[in-house]
């Protein structure tokens, strides 16, 4: 009788521990997901963060008369030579929406037209006048400040993603 309760004993003991690994293992695989996930998220934004400081920073260059031509919350339209041939080029910042969810889409419309496109869940833009104030005057403007917050899918109950934001005071303004 006593070999018979030890027996069920060691088999519950041993079904609870391999239970608990289980739910250790799975636990730390999702862990493990949402932080590659957030890492994702992470270095898309700051790439595309660099590009932007890399745009925005040649805003105006070699350009005479209007620099910007239009500007909104979610959209700005700029003339700069950003490949340094002395032609001045047509940059564009928009957002659209496609089945329901929001893009950022770059567009340089110069010798050569480029285009590209990514996810956001949130974009936003405004020119900054000199006392510092926001301003969508076009002839006010000596600043633009910028800022993106992306996401990534998850199964998790939060989402996972990162925020970026710059101020630039282009010389050429």
């Amino acid at each position: 009788m006593n070999q018979s309760l030890d027996l069920i004993g060691s088999y519950l003991l041993g079904g609870i521990v391999i239970l608990a690994l289980v739910g250790l293992t799975l636990s730390y695989n999702t862990k493990s997901q949402e932080t590659k996930l957030s890492e994702i998220a992470q270095y898309s934004t700051e790439e595309v963060g660099k590009i932007i400081e890399s745009d925005f920073e040649k805003l105006g260059y070699r350009v005479s008369g209007n620099k910007i031509i239009s500007i909104d919350t979610s959209s700005i339209t700029f003339m700069a030579d950003l490949d340094n041939n002395g032609t001045a080029d047509s940059v564009t910042y928009s957002t659209s929406t496609k089945n329901n969810k929001l893009y950022l889409t770059r567009r340089v419309a110069g010798t050569q037209a480029t285009s590209w496109q990514i996810p956001v869940k949130r974009f936003s833009i405004s020119g900054i006048d000199s006392s510092g104030a926001a301003t969508f005057n076009i002839l006010n403007i000596k600043g633009v400040s910028v800022s993106l917050t992306t996401n990534k899918e998850s199964s998790a109950k939060y989402e996972i993603g990162a925020f970026w934001q710059r101020k630039f005071y282009p010389k050429n303004l």
